[in-house]
């Protein structure tokens, strides 16, 4: 597809569009299979709201379509965060690395979405934002007869695109008054619409131009299909909305499939927002406390370490349940779990942890939200012994547990290899979206 050049003029836009349209490509053949769900999530705030939506299109629902999560590089996520993915099924995709072997001009959530469609693994493709919760397994839209019959899907939002928008003109495309399209949820068939896909790509990575006259990559989707002339299909009832927080996206039939909670997402903390007619409240809040005890909102990487230090990690992951002794306070239990996440014990000034190579041996550092806390020094029998770093008259003593039987979850205690759900994920081709 490659990068797009800095244009300054309306006509020169135009003039791109053409270009565009003239040469579209045709599919690329073998490189898609199946059908599954594509969600673009990075970051703490979106990532704590796809991992509701999965947790309930899994344990709630019993949804069994693969699930694809694409996200910016490693500063918006972490080794914990894409443990916990998979553990649920889903192949996570980094962004990053597939702008760096199929370039385009995209660098923000917006734009990923239409990227993330066209390069996952699937032919047939869901597209659901990260705060969507579904009302029933959603595998069954791929089986409409309106998909069927146009390989297109769209569904509209509470407003009109108006004849009078300028986006008609800057397209080439005759002016009129339609639904507007709310794209918290896209579904097509890739290799039917790939000419369509083409041009949405197009208009997302000239967002600068395209996004003042409609809001995001909404219309870019319609856009794309009305300028390659492509069959589509549009829900006919506008969605519900619950106060302006959120949208009850319908099926055929005026059945409510979809809730989109636009401006009520789920918290990491404190309290959620709550909606009188949200449906599934019960299978969100235990997707919320198992998030919770599972990892602790942060995107944490260690730094560069040698392998030994590594290899002494898993050690301690494997131990995980250790006695933190602070002379002058009671002995508390500290669970060091796989990934750098702390279980129980984790505290103010304990929320990761990692080895580190110093003064030719290997430390074990205690890290808060911003840095380094503790450091301790490898004693015989597995024992550890340091200090504070913002106060080194406070010393601290961390030894192994051998009174009390591991209580993480076996999944948790051991690097993840093959996860429970892995019977979803296609393996087919296996440079497919990674």
């Amino acid at each position: 597809m490659g990068t797009c050049k800095m244009i300054r003029s309306d006509a020169e836009y135009k003039i791109a569009m053409d270009e565009r349209l003239r040469t579209l490509e045709t599919c690329p053949s073998g490189r898609f299979a199946g059908r599954g769900i594509v969600i673009c999530a990075g970051g703490p705030a979106l990532f704590t709201n796809a991992y509701v939506l999965v947790h309930v299109l899994r344990n709630e629902l019993q949804c069994r379509l693969p699930i694809e999560v694409w996200y910016f590089g490693p500063d918006e996520m972490s080794a914990r965060m894409l443990s916990l993915l998979r553990m649920l099924g889903v192949k996570p995709v980094d962004a990053t690395v597939e702008l760096a072997k199929r370039p385009a001009a995209i660098s923000d959530g917006w734009q990923l979405k239409i990227y993330a469609f066209m390069w996952s693994g699937f032919e047939e493709v869901l597209l659901l934002d990260a705060d969507v919760v579904p009302t029933r397994d959603p595998a069954c839209v791929f089986d409409w007869a309106a998909y069927r019959e146009t390989g297109a899907v769209l569904w509209p939002d509470v407003v009109d695109l108006i004849a009078q928008n300028p986006v008609w003109d800057a397209c080439g495309l005759e002016p009129r008054t339609t639904l507007a399209i709310e794209s918290g949820q896209v579904l097509m068939h890739k290799a039917r619409r790939w000419a369509a896909l083409q041009v949405v790509l197009h208009l997302n990575e000239r967002a600068e131009y395209y996004y003042q006259m409609i809001y995001g990559d909404k219309d870019t989707w319609l856009l794309g299909l009305l300028l390659t002339r492509s069959p589509h299909a549009v829900i006919p009832r506008r969605p519900a909305c619950d106060g302006g927080l959120c949208l009850y996206q319908r099926d055929f039939d005026g059945m409510i499939l979809f809730q989109h909670r636009t401006a009520a997402k789920w918290r990491y903390a404190g309290a959620q927002d709550d909606l009188l007619n949200f449906a599934g409240v019960k299978a969100c809040s235990e997707a919320l406390r198992n998030l919770r005890s599972n990892w602790n909102g942060l995107v944490f990487h260690a730094p560069p370490r040698s392998a030994k230090a590594t290899r002494i990690e898993g050690d301690i992951a494997r131990q995980s349940s250790f006695i933190l002794l602070i002379p002058g306070r009671s002995p508390e239990k500290l669970e060091l779990w796989p990934d750098g996440e702390i279980g129980a014990g984790a505290d103010a000034d304990r929320r990761n942890w990692h080895c580190t190579d110093a003064n030719g041996g290997i430390q074990l550092v205690l890290c808060d939200a911003f840095g380094p806390r503790w450091r301790f020094e490898r004693q015989t029998g597995g024992r550890w012994y340091g200090k504070s770093i913002a106060d080194a008259t406070i010393e601290a003593y961390v030894a192994p547990d051998t009174r009390d039987a591991k209580t993480m979850p076996e999944s948790l205690r051991r690097p993840i290899s093959v996860p429970p759900y892995s019977e979803l994920l296609y393996s087919k081709r296996d440079d497919a979206g990674s």
